[in-house]
């Protein structure tokens, strides 16, 4: 598994990286475009937005993999080392319910809007609520992996 999720962390460090390109000469050429050409583009703006929308999703799983998401850590550093795990085994349970509810309800979002298009770039609004399920799925995939490492024994917790 641990394979897997290697390859998985690359490839979604991967695309995003080239979201976030994407996002930056989008944004450019629309500034350019308006206050150099004095010219809009009307798509520049939402297809930047839902750049950002995917890149923030699939970039979620990759930093609570590395644990580099904010944290509350006031109480955990106060643990010994034994319970800290515990307790970061019970956030990794914690969050792999929520995560079933966001993919579920993520998924609904995705049917109920799934005749409507963007007023600009004429997509299909299911593709941008797609981010949800997506990036919840691969949260889901990183947080069963931590579960696992736990009753492995292994050391998946921050420095």
């Amino acid at each position: 598994m641990k394979r897997i999720a290697d390859i998985l962390e690359g490839a979604l460090k991967f695309l995003v990286i080239i979201m976030l390109s994407a996002l930056t000469i989008i944004v450019v050429v629309g500034i350019a475009a308006r206050y150099v050409f004095l010219v809009s583009i009307p798509w520049t703006e939402e297809i930047s937005r839902y750049l950002m929308i995917w890149a923030s999703f699939l970039g979620l799983g990759v930093a609570y993999r590395k644990r580099e998401l904010i944290a509350v850590k006031l109480l955990t550093d106060l643990l010994p080392k034994k319970m800290f795990r515990i307790a970061f085994f019970v956030s990794d349970i914690l969050c792999s319910i929520f995560l079933v509810v966001v993919v579920y309800y993520g998924v609904k979002l995705c049917v109920q809007n799934s005749d409507q298009v963007s007023a600009a770039a004429r997509i299909p609004t299911s593709i941008v609520y797609a981010a949800i399920p997506v990036g919840g799925v691969i949260y889901l995939f990183f947080s069963l992996e931590s579960i696992l490492d736990f009753f492995k024994g292994r050391k998946r917790v921050p420095v």
